[in-house]
C-alpha cells in the first residue's frame, strides 16, 4: 500500500472539515465543531472517529495506511487540561503517533500562505491572528474568546448590530435600514423580544446575525459603515502587532481566512486603510482545510 496518504482536520468554531488525500485524490467529510468548550469529550471522540471511519472506507484504506495527520482544534493551547485528552484520543482513534495537533490558526495560516513566512488573520465565528517570520519565530495575537475579545469576528459583528438595533429602538440614534432588517431577520414584532432572544442565542447564532451586514453596506447604512470601519481597524491592529513583534525582513505578506471575509472589498479595503506601509495584504493561496493537508505533509517530512 502506498504511503502517499495524508489526513488533514480543519476544526472550527462551528464545523470541522476532514480531508484525506490518497495518491493525489482527495476525499472530504464534515462534522460539527470539535471545540471542547462547546461539546463533551465523548462527542469529541465520536466525531473524530466517525469522520476517520467514513473517509478510510471511501478511500479503501485502513488507519494504518495514513502516513501522517494534522489536526487543528479550536482553543488548543489555551486549555491545558484538555490537551492530554486530545492527544490520547487521537492516538487511540488513529492507532499511531504519526500526527500533530495545533490551534486552528495554524492551518489557516498554512492554507493562506502555503506554509511560508507571513501573517494570517482568521475572521470567522471567532477571530485570531498568527504569524511566522523568516527566522522561524511564531506568534499568536487576539483570539481571547467571545466574552472579552474576538474583535471583528462574526460574533463581534452580530452582537454590535443588535446593540445598534437597541439604540435605534429607544431613540438614542436615528433609525436606519438596520432597524427593519434586524426585525425581519430575527422575526421580531415587539422590540423588547430582542432581550430574551439574544440572551438565549448561542455563539454561532449571534455570529449568524452578522450576515445582514453585507446588505446594509450595499445600501450605505450609516451604522454599518461605522461598524465596518471599526472592524477594519481592529483587524489591521492584530496584523500590525504581529508584524512589529516578529522579525520579518522587508515586505510582510499577510493573508486571511474565515466567513467574515465574504464581505469582500468592503472589509478588505478598510483593513488595508489601517495597515502599516510595510505590510501587503494578499489573496489566500488555499483555504484552511487545504492548509491542514499542507501541514500533514510538511510535518510528515520533518518527522
Amino acid at each position: 500500500m502506498s504511503k502517499e496518504i495524508y489526513l488533514g482536520v480543519d476544526g472550527g468554531g462551528t464545523k470541522t472539515a476532514f480531508i484525506l488525500e490518497k495518491d493525489g485524490k482527495t476525499f472530504l467529510h464534515k462534522e460539527g465543531t470539535i471545540h471542547l468548550s462547546q461539546i463533551s469529550r465523548d462527542e469529541f471522540k465520536k466525531r473524530i472517529k466517525n469522520a476517520v471511519e467514513v473517509l478510510t472506507k471511501e478511500a479503501g484504506i485502513t488507519n494504518k495506511d495514513i502516513a501522517y495527520t494534522f489536526v487543528s482544534v479550536p482553543g488548543y493551547g489555551q486549555y491545558p487540561e484538555d490537551e492530554a485528552f486530545i492527544d490520547e484520543s487521537l492516538k487511540e482513534i488513529l492507532g499511531t503517533d504519526n500526527f500533530k495537533v495545533g490551534n486552528d490558526c495554524l492551518n489557516a495560516w498554512a492554507g493562506s500562505l502555503n506554509a511560508k513566512p507571513g501573517i494570517n488573520l482568521i475572521l470567522g465565528t471567532g477571530s485570531i491572528g498568527f504569524g511566522l517570520d523568516d527566522k522561524g519565530n511564531s506568534l499568536r495575537c487576539g483570539g481571547w474568546g467571545p466574552l472579552i475579545s474576538d474583535e471583528s469576528s462574526g460574533y463581534y459583528l452580530g452582537l454590535r448590530l443588535i446593540n445598534y438595533f437597541t439604540k435605534q429602538s429607544d431613540g438614542r440614534i436615528p433609525k436606519t435600514m438596520l432597524y427593519d432588517l434586524i426585525k425581519e431577520e430575527l422575526k421580531i414584532d415587539d422590540d423588547f423580544e430582542i432581550i430574551p432572544m439574544a440572551e438565549g442565542m448561542t455563539r454561532d447564532e449571534l455570529a449568524a446575525v452578522s450576515k445582514i451586514l453585507g446588505k446594509l453596506l450595499e445600501n450605505k447604512d450609516e451604522c454599518a459603515l461605522e461598524l465596518i470601519d471599526k472592524a477594519g481597524y481592529e483587524a489591521a491592529l492584530t496584523i500590525n502587532t504581529l508584524a512589529k513583534q516578529l522579525d520579518f525582513e522587508g515586505k510582510v505578506l499577510a493573508s486571511y481566512s474565515g466567513g467574515v471575509f465574504n464581505l469582500g472589498q468592503a472589509l478588505i479595503g478598510k483593513i488595508e486603510q489601517y495597515l502599516d506601509p510595510n505590510i501587503e495584504l494578499v489573496k489566500p493561496f488555499a483555504d484552511p482545510t487545504q492548509g491542514a493537508l499542507i501541514l500533514a505533509k510538511k510535518f510528515s517530512k520533518e518527522n
